[in-house]
């Protein structure tokens, strides 16, 4: 019986800075009505996340934000639950460190706005390789991170803090356990969930093995949801 199911964001549920498509809207409703918990599990912060369910209307959606730092029920603001994953003064110390070298190798670099990590957005070919070449550098003084390379951006988080940690937090507050939990995504920091989930499903994902069942599109891997959900539960 599937009671959670857990959806990344960028390149799963939407394309980069776009929203979800209403076909997927109607769809992630479909699977609330069907008894499941929807929660979305992004490296965007949760107040990110909030503007964009807001508009998907759930009854009871779940955030968790920047990589499983940050798990936030509802979509309302203050949040009326709103839990944040304890982390080492040692990896705070790594992340001011690490931004005080992106800032003198990158001026008027823009980041996002965390609650716990670091995620700084370059520009350009340029810019990445400035900011790896800090990453290279300081890499023995960085072993209480964890670090992911996107298209588009670094997401750096505390060691022991991953969306595999934040489902694991969040199964024990709903009471929810990991095989009745079904996770999508599409990168490589969604790898950590499809290790917890129960049920694992890419859209996309470059090594197929990681999952369960892969899909080439969101419409295709929330059909599938649907016809699970209907059959298992």
């Amino acid at each position: 019986m599937i009671k959670l199911m857990v959806f990344d964001l960028d390149g799963t549920l939407a394309d980069l800075s776009t929203g979800i498509q209403p076909q997927n809207v109607a769809r992630l409703r479909a699977l609330e009505e069907r008894g499941a918990r929807i929660a979305i599990c992004s490296g965007k912060p949760t107040y990110y996340l909030c503007g964009l369910m807001r508009q998907v209307e759930l009854r009871a959606p779940i955030l968790v934000g920047e990589n499983g730092a940050v798990i936030q029920f509802g979509v309302d603001l203050p949040p009326r639950a709103y839990h944040v994953a304890p982390h080492s003064d040692a990896a705070r110390r790594s992340i001011r460190l690490l931004r005080e070298a992106f800032d003198a190798a990158v001026p008027g670099l823009w980041y996002q706005p965390n609650e716990v990590g670091l995620t700084p957005f370059p520009r350009d070919d340029a810019e990445f390789d400035a900011l790896q070449g800090c990453i290279d550098a300081l890499a023995p003084q960085l072993e209480d991170l964890i670090i992911y390379r996107h298209c588009d951006s670094y997401d750096i988080t505390p060691s022991g803090i991953t969306k595999k940690s934040g489902l694991a937090r969040l199964g024990g507050m709903l009471g929810i356990a990991p095989e009745e939990t079904a996770a999508v995504g599409d990168g490589v920091n969604d790898y950590p969930m499809f290790e917890y989930a129960g049920l694992s499903v890419g859209v996309n994902v470059q090594e197929a093995d990681k999952v369960d069942v892969n899909f080439a599109t969101p419409d295709e891997a929330l059909e599938f949801l649907l016809a699970q959900i209907e059959k298992l539960n």
